[in-house]
């Protein structure tokens, strides 16, 4: 018979076991597509598991949707002793990184992403947990970069177009693929695609403060 410790780990096992299954399943088919029989058929948990520990899907995308190490990214970003062009070529290197690794991508970034290309009911909480926060943290480096030379609505805009850039090299993968077959995400393509995107988005915004 299973001890109660035996018994309370094997349970935390299952729980842990959800959330990564959940993950995985959320980042390739979206909030909407994805099922709890599938989540579990991976997580080797029975159906009723997720009821039990989570309460409902909607409570299993709430926990599985963990932006914590987004913004650890971005705490240490703001607390590097670098200046901010160098700070927002790091971080474009790091989010990369994040967003494109093949062997090491963030799950949640994964389903961020996938929320952006195709929206369901679970874009607000992402919006509010993950996007909101990322988009001041940009908006207040650049402001750093660029200073009082544009206006606000400008600076928003610079925001959206670096990471347009970026959702770029994600939502278009499959195209990409198909028009150059060798392409693999690897870490030496990441750097050069995070070092683009940085050279890119300082010339223009060194145009933009010229006018």
């Amino acid at each position: 018979m299973m001890s109660e410790v035996e018994a309370k780990t094997a349970s935390e096992q299952t729980r842990a076991r959800l959330l990564d299954a959940a993950r995985e399943v959320f980042a390739e088919h979206n909030f909407q597509g994805a099922t709890v029989r599938e989540i579990c058929r991976r997580a080797e948990a029975n159906v009723a598991a997720v009821n039990y520990h989570f309460g409902s899907k909607e409570g299993l995308l709430a926990e599985a949707l963990n932006f914590s190490q987004l913004a650890a990214l971005q705490k240490a970003n703001v607390q590097a002793d670098e200046c901010p062009k160098m700070r927002l070529r790091m971080f474009l290197h790091d989010f990369m990184l994040m967003l494109l690794d093949e062997k090491n991508a963030s799950t949640q970034c994964r389903i961020m992403a996938r929320e952006l290309a195709d929206p369901t009911p679970a874009l607000d909480q992402i919006v509010s947990e993950a996007i909101a926060p990322l988009h001041e943290f940009l908006g207040k480096l650049l402001r750093e970069i660029i200073g009082d030379k544009v206006s606000e609505a400008e600076l928003r805009r610079c925001v959206y177009s670096i990471f347009g850039q970026c959702q770029f090299y994600r939502h278009s993968h499959p195209v990409l693929q198909r028009l150059h077959p060798k392409l693999r995400y690897d870490h030496k393509e990441i750097e050069a695609i995070a070092e683009h995107i940085t050279e890119f988005s300082l010339a223009g915004i060194k145009h933009l403060a010229k006018k």
